[in-house]
């Protein structure tokens, strides 16, 4: 018994014997009352003489003794109660302090518990996020290093990549054909065996204030026994990982041989230069050249004295040469200028001009560089860097569709080779015939020709060469190409034109041309084209691989349902949603009833056929885009019915129940029935912060229960309430 049901029975004991004191003294003192009363009476009226007299006060006497004792033994054990109940109620009220400070230090313990465990999930969440990042940024980093590794292949200088053990990672094309071997015995293969140790040891003061983060740049000179004395011009980069370590070295080699030796032969005699040497006067005319303006210009030295210096000049260079050579006539010398020289044949030449008056003697020497090739080859690194830009926009448009990756391909190559017309045809190489898919903006809107989309390879024009030669084809002079066939009324005018065809694993995919550029298409060019269209068509084969990827990892394999793992994803999804809106989600619970009978009477083939039937029935009563239904396990099926309630859910449920009895599939074992049945048990909810869709699927798997007992070939639903939250009920339930 407790202290506080002690405390309770003691105080109810003294009320109990405190009552029946009282009624006891009241007694006494009334009978005492009575007695004194006949006493005092029959003494007054002597009736009963001395006698009685003498009885009546003997028996008061005797009263009053008795009520006397009994009032002394009531007040002592009231006295001994009452010391009793003090020190029963002083001990409760001990006991109630310690429970109350034993409730606080529970609370206490409990709250700094909360605080660690949410302390703890932040923390947790926090580093799941980083580390998600980290993924991303790592895949990223490996997509960008692929594409610009497919464009370095495209170079003509040597580029290598080395780890911190000094051992080849990725070599190129270029390096591959310099030293006349294969990838697979140069990648893994540590430099040292590939160059020899001495050449090594001269290198490696280099690699190691790479690998410190620094960029190396210097000349070396290599002994041929084929090619004599080359030049080479060495640039280490150093790359860093995601942690700024650097873990990699890019080597890039480029063969200067041609620029060493030029520049020893301007230290030449004047008449040697390759470069062309000049001396002119004030008035406009050489006095003197060297032998290279000949063979820069194509113009004899003779044709070159004759005629006045600026004749030469491009129109389009005219007026900031006129401007340089006022501050020659000033004085003032002249570094690095650059203009156009019209050479005999009609082409452009790039002259890079350092040049020095002397007004004394009214004389300019000049020294120019022929800077073509270096134009060019700037516009190349130009164009190859506007090229990987695009490239890397490309990469990232897998989740557009293929017509928009195919148009933004289209309209970047016509830009990158300066075009003004392109065009994408598919190619089936078993029908021997083209399919049109897409011509660029330009050529749609200047087209007037009947535009079909499939033909024939054999009655296609010149722009299938390609294709039919399984190599890029360039006709500069397209007019004049002999048996071409015509083009159709109202086509788009071709004056030049250049096409490659799209490999994949070595069949033809695709045929892709450009158009009508102002200067001649050349191999540059081809490898633009040949390097794009490839890129896009990696891209859109890729994106169709991860969308059937994708369709079969979501989808059951037998019945072409949702699989169990899309049925997760959308309810997780649809839950979200609902609790965002305050929706209702509801949920059906299907099962085949008696299907093990099924399997053992018509085996497990005929098993697979009725699972196939049954699905196409219940997708046959779902026609809102955000309902799914999915197989669950085995015989079991469910239904995702977003924003609706039990009744909608009822009614679908029923509907199916109806689908699946008209089908009329026979079943020998349906215990009472002759053909096949299903049962379903319904729920709805509409969820509530803090709790998971797990509860309306237990819901549904209950009503399903239920049906399953009540005979099987029913649909029970569950309205029985589910508070989630302890305000409003979220889940609806009674059995019918």
């Amino acid at each position: 018994m407790t202290n506080l049901t002690k405390q309770v029975v003691i105080q109810h004991t003294g009320q109990t014997l405190s009552l029946r004191s009282r009624a006891i003294f009241f007694a006494l003192a009334g009978i005492l009352g009575v007695i004194a009363l006949i006493t005092f009476r029959h003494v007054q009226n002597a009736s009963g003489g001395p006698v009685w007299a003498i009885y009546a006060l003997g028996g008061l006497s005797a009263a009053l003794a008795m009520a006397g004792t009994m009032v002394f033994r009531l007040w002592l054990a009231s006295r001994v109660l009452g010391q009793a109940l003090d020190l029963q109620t002083s001990d409760l009220v001990r006991a109630n302090a310690t429970l109350r400070e034993e409730v606080a230090e529970r609370r206490q313990a409990e709250l700094a518990l909360m605080r660690y465990k949410s302390h703890l999930e932040i923390q947790v969440k926090a580093g799941t996020c980083e580390l998600q990042r980290s993924v991303a940024d790592h895949r990223e980093a490996q997509d960008t290093l692929s594409e610009y590794h497919m464009a370095l292949e495209a170079s003509d200088d040597m580029v290598t990549v080395l780890d911190r053990s000094y051992v080849f990672r990725m070599v190129n094309d270029a390096f591959l054909k310099r030293r006349n071997t294969a990838r697979e015995k140069i990648i893994g293969t540590a430099i040292v065996n590939a160059i020899g140790a001495d050449a090594f040891h001269a290198i490696k003061p280099h690699l190691d204030a790479c690998f410190q983060g620094e960029s190396v740049e210097y000349e070396m000179a290599q002994e041929s026994d084929t090619e004599g004395k080359r030049y080479l011009l060495v640039r280490y980069y150093p790359a860093r990982s995601s942690s700024g370590r650097v873990d990699r070295v890019v080597s890039v080699i480029k063969d200067i041989t041609a620029v060493k030796r030029a520049e020893q032969d301007r230290e030449r005699v004047f008449s040697l230069s390759i470069d062309p040497i000049c001396v002119a006067d004030f008035n406009g005319y050489f006095k003197d050249i060297n032998s290279a303006w000949t063979r820069i210009l194509g113009w004899s030295k003779e044709e070159l004295l004759s005629i006045p210096w600026f004749s030469f000049v491009h129109p389009d260079d005219a007026s900031a040469t006129e401007g340089i050579n006022q501050e020659l006539m000033q004085g003032r010398p002249v570094k690095d200028f650059r203009n156009r020289y019209v050479g005999k044949d009609g082409r452009t030449r790039w002259l890079e001009w350092n040049a020095i008056p002397d007004v004394e003697e009214g004389l300019v020497y000049a020294v120019a560089r022929d800077v073509t090739d270096q134009i060019k080859s700037q516009e190349t690194i130009k164009l190859n860097e506007e090229r990987l830009h695009s490239l890397l926009k490309l990469s990232q448009m897998s989740s557009v569709s293929d017509e928009k990756i195919r148009a933004y391909a289209l309209e970047e190559i016509v830009r990158l080779t300066s075009s003004k017309a392109g065009y994408l045809h598919f190619v089936n190489e078993e029908t021997n015939s083209l399919e049109l898919v897409a011509w660029s903006k330009d050529v749609r809107k200047a087209c007037q020709a009947d535009q079909t989309r499939h033909y024939p390879l054999d009655k296609a024009g010149v722009w299938a060469d390609s294709v039919r030669l399984r190599r890029p084809v360039i006709h500069n002079d397209f007019e004049n190409v002999p048996d071409k066939k015509g083009m159709p009324e109202g086509h788009f005018p071709i004056r030049r034109h250049m096409s490659v065809p799209v490999m994949d694993n070595g069949r033809i995919v695709a045929v892709a041309g450009v158009g009508n550029k102002e200067a001649a298409y050349d191999e540059s060019d081809v490898n633009q084209l040949t390097l794009f269209m490839t890129s896009m068509w990696s891209i859109i084969k890729q994106k169709r691989a991860q969308q059937i990827l994708k369709k079969y990892s979501m989808e059951d394999g037998l019945t072409g349902l949702a699989n169990r793992r899309r049925f997760d994803e959308a309810l997780e999804n649809e839950w979200q949603r609902a609790l965002r809106e305050q929706q209702p989600l509801s949920l059906i619970m299907l099962d085949i009833d008696y299907f093990k009978e099924f399997n053992d009477i018509y085996g497990h083939q005929a098993g697979d056929d009725c699972l196939k039937k049954v699905a196409t029935c219940l997708r046959q009563n779902v026609r809102r885009a955000g309902d799914l239904v999915a197989r669950y396990g085995g015989e079991e099926f469910v239904v995702v019915l977003p924003n609706t309630d039990l009744e909608g859910a009822r009614e679908v449920a029923d509907a199916m129940n109806r689908t699946v009895a008209d089908m009329n599939l026979r079943h020998k074992g349906s215990h009472g029935r002759d053909h096949l049945t299903i049962s379903a048990g319904v729920a709805c909810g509409i969820p509530s912060r803090g709790h998971d869709p797990a509860k309306v699927l237990e819901k549904a798997d209950q009503a399903l229960y239920r049906a399953k007992r009540s005979g099987r070939d029913c649909v029970k639903q569950d309205v029985e309430a589910c508070k989630l939250d302890g305000q409003a009920p979220v889940l609806q339930a009674v059995i019918q």
